[in-house]
């Protein structure tokens, strides 16, 4: 898209850098950090074409569809006001626009990107190319409200210092960055802000998840036994665990299969990761088999008819849940948690306030993901037809 713009210099300084970052007015309720560095972005896109020129090819090669092509130069404009609300940046390219919200460490208001997508439809010069909402924070949990990118200002450094290092080595655009780095917003640390503003809210997840499950382990979770087909050989087991990373409810138990529902806090013992890193921790579903104490027949589990359709079958299908098959297909097989089916627990948990609606969340989504297991009948077949065998066969624990 770059090419699309006309080559030319930098224009004369048309308006004062020091103007532009002295005309926002004073509120106590914005960050006055945060109109600072709109005002500088701004003011170097605005001032700099041929800066402009590559920051809007890299949105369009990260937007899910690229922008159109156009030979008209942006104007960028801070500041936007218009009927209920006022836009941060704005780049007007004539048939279409780029809509951009600033954050710095706060979040956005409720409802804030839809007052800015129902301004923008009624904008008829943009009904060709239409428009782009664009967030940029200082965080990754301050991507909300779904907008068409969402960038944080450690993005925009590596940006800018590509640019440094490529195109052209500019003073003000390397005071700008040097500027992000001092904000806390440039590459993170080792030691990252993130990590510190978020270590202490942190501290009570586990505890108080640990209060949901226990709650909902008070839930009648005898339906898996009965639809399993254990209901006259295995005890009821459902119990609270936290192990290996793992915080929740074993609701199947029985020395042959385990079904665990609840949260994955740390991958690292299954040698995975997150469904999402920006969101953090699963909810999950995690199939357990007891390979040690019934390895005479694992060949026979693995490999036989049901346990292949039920992988044919998670692969096709598994509805919003992300499944994962760690028996074959991963470098390093795990038979002993050979499938999982996660969502980040943030969509789990989403629109809820109160203990008692995270426990119902916890209960109507492990139930879902459970379903989803065990809809095509292939574990009650196999477990049918091998539970007998491994009964008879059954060898001391390693």
């Amino acid at each position: 898209m770059l090419k699309a713009f006309k080559t030319m210099e930098n224009r004369g300084l048309s308006d004062s850098l020091f103007s532009a970052l002295r005309k926002y007015p004073k509120s106590q309720e914005l960050d006055p950090i945060e109109n600072f560095i709109t005002e500088g972005f701004a003011w170097l896109l605005r001032n700099k074409e041929m800066l402009a020129g590559e920051f809007v090819d890299y949105l369009s090669l990260k937007l899910p569809e690229p922008l159109p092509l156009t030979h008209i130069l942006p104007e960028w404009k801070t500041q936007y006001t218009f009927p209920g609300g006022q836009i941060d940046m704005l780049a007007d390219c004539g048939q279409f626009a780029l809509i951009f919200e600033h954050k710095v460490w706060s979040n956005l208001s409720p409802g804030q990107l839809d007052k800015y997508r129902d301004y923008a439809k009624t904008i008829s010069k943009w009904s060709q190319g239409g428009y782009k909402l664009i967030l940029i924070t200082g965080l990754t949990r301050q991507h909300q409200q779904n907008p068409d990118l969402a960038l944080t200002w450690s993005d925009i450094y590596k940006f800018l210092k590509h640019w440094l290092e490529t195109k052209s080595d500019d003073s003000l655009v390397r005071d700008f960055i040097d500027m992000l780095a001092e904000e806390n917003l440039g590459p993170a640390a080792p030691v990252s802000y993130e990590s510190i503003v978020s270590y202490l809210p942190a501290q009570s997840l586990q505890p108080n998840l640990k209060n949901i499950t226990l709650r909902a382990a008070e839930a009648d979770w005898r339906w898996v036994l009965k639809r399993i087909g254990f209901n006259k050989d295995v005890p009821m087991p459902t119990k609270y665990e936290h192990l290996d990373g793992r915080l929740g409810l074993e609701t199947l138990d029985g020395s042959f299969l385990s079904i665990f529902v609840g949260t994955l806090l740390n991958g690292s013992a299954f040698k995975v990761q997150p469904s999402n890193l920006h969101l953090g921790p699963d909810f999950c579903l995690i199939l357990g088999v007891y390979i040690k104490r019934w390895k005479s027949f694992e060949a026979d589990f693995f490999h036989s008819d049901e346990y292949t359709k039920l992988r044919s079958r998670l692969k096709e299908n598994s509805g919003t849940w992300d499944f994962h098959d760690h028996r074959f297909d991963v470098a390093k097989p795990n038979p002993w948690h050979p499938l999982h089916l996660r969502k980040p627990l943030v969509e789990v948990f989403r629109g809820t306030i109160t203990f008692e609606q995270q426990v119902d969340r916890f209960i109507l989504h492990g139930r879902e993901v459970i379903e989803l297991l065990l809809a095509g009948g292939e574990l009650e077949a196999l477990t049918n037809r091998l539970h007998p065998i491994a009964k008879n066969s059954i060898s001391p624990v390693e």
